[in-house]
């Protein structure tokens, strides 16, 4: 509603001295001046003027309403999600000048003799693109309301908040060539398929380098193993296609997966975990923090790199009473050895903790020439006690 004035100046403006008046005049027949006594003839020159397009593009700059901080650009209309439900929000005019428009306008305006000029009639402020009546936004929000409502955030180990919600749905709609939006199943899935991908690099931790504090005191660093959490892809994209086209959501979702979430504790062990360190041939059974079992033992002969016990984080998969453990099957049909146990708590493939009667002593440096083949050997009376404390899926650290 404000008022600014150009001078002629400022417009850059200057007399044309190649105006059509001369033609003009020259077009009119001398021999019939006596119409004129009967019929008014109006003849208008537009071309007495010149105007500079460089001085009236600098003139209209040096406006106060040019200025940068008064220049505010339009807003389209869009489609806002919020709360769970989509709306339209309409668009912003600003108050950008559209040079290019205001210059043809004002000169317009000055062939015509005016001297005054509302910019918004003429064209003068960039305009949005999109209004809130737009067809094809409209058309976007009817699919929204109806392809688009899930909403599922996930809670990743570090604490990281994930979210899958309408906001992300409404960009997966395929446009018809009616103009329409739809659910296209396939566009959807590959879509679902990277988030889900990119979901796992967040949660995934079987097999990863892992810093602890052992029972010895020390900071211990171990990788690779069993233990851990990975996101099952294929399942987790269909389960979400599911609630996706029932419409449904759910608040701390955990993916589709295999093994088990690790605590954010002591690199993953949490508070209740079974330590082995080759090193010094001893284990602790930690529960919520305190040692209540711990033992030496006998592990893998490391002198032989087939026999020696791998580290790494694993869980114990099984529990089994009275097993017979067997070697490789030799041609002759007979096997490399098959050894009796009472208590036998597997942890990685074919390796577990067992009881073994047959050893008078464990612990030191037995390992290293005469260990197992791969196994942890633990006195008869210690392996029932922790037999009968551990369970299926407690993590297991093994490190050197």
């Amino acid at each position: 509603g404000q008022s600014e004035v150009l001078q002629s100046a400022q417009l850059g403006v200057s007399y044309n001295k190649d105006n059509s008046l001369n033609q003009l005049m020259k077009n009119q027949n001398k021999w019939a001046w006596f119409i004129g006594f009967f019929k008014n003839e109006k003849n208008t020159l537009t071309d007495l003027i010149q105007i500079s397009d460089e001085n009236l593009t600098n003139g209209i700059a040096s406006m106060e309403h040019a200025k940068e901080e008064n220049q505010i650009a339009p807003t389209d209309a869009y489609i806002q999600y919020k709360d769970g439900s989509f709306s339209i929000i309409e668009e912003t005019l600003g108050s950008k000048f559209n040079i290019e428009e205001l210059v043809k306008n004002i000169k317009v305006a000055l062939s015509e003799g005016k001297q005054q000029l509302d910019v918004t009639k003429a064209n003068g402020y960039v305009k949005p693109q999109v209004y809130k009546d737009d067809q094809d936004l409209n058309n976007q929000l009817k699919a929204a309301n109806e392809y688009c409502l899930s909403a599922i955030t996930y809670t990743t180990p570090k604490g990281k908040e994930i979210v899958l919600d309408g906001s992300t749905l409404v960009t997966w709609l395929s446009k018809q060539d009616d103009g329409s939006y739809t659910k296209d199943e396939s566009v959807f899935k590959e879509k679902l398929t990277a988030f889900v991908k990119e979901l796992a690099s967040q949660y995934n931790s079987i097999g990863v380098t892992r810093m602890f504090t052992g029972k010895d005191g020390q900071s211990h660093t171990v990788s690779g193993g069993t233990y851990g959490f990975r996101v099952s892809t294929d399942s987790e994209v269909s389960a979400l296609l599911k609630m996706i086209n029932e419409n449904k959501s759910e608040n701390n979702r955990i993916p589709e997966h295999t093994g088990q979430l690790p605590s954010g504790e002591n690199g993953g062990l949490g508070t209740t975990y079974l330590e082995i360190n080759i090193t010094k041939q001893h284990l602790w059974f930690v529960k919520d923090g305190s040692v209540v079992l711990e033992s030496d033992f006998v592990s893998g002969k490391e002198s032989d790199p087939t026999r020696l016990t791998p580290s790494g984080t694993y869980y114990i998969y099984n529990k089994e009473r009275n097993r017979v453990l067997r070697g490789t099957k030799q041609p002759n049909g007979k096997y490399e050895y098959e050894s009796p146990v009472s208590y036998w708590m597997p942890f990685n493939k074919g390796i577990g903790l067992h009881d073994a009667s047959w050893r008078s002593t464990f612990g030191r440096d037995i390992y290293i020439n005469s260990g197992s083949h791969g196994c942890i050997n633990l006195p008869t009376g210690f392996a029932g006690s922790l037999y009968s404390q551990i369970y299926v899926n407690l993590p297991v650290v093994v490190y050197r």
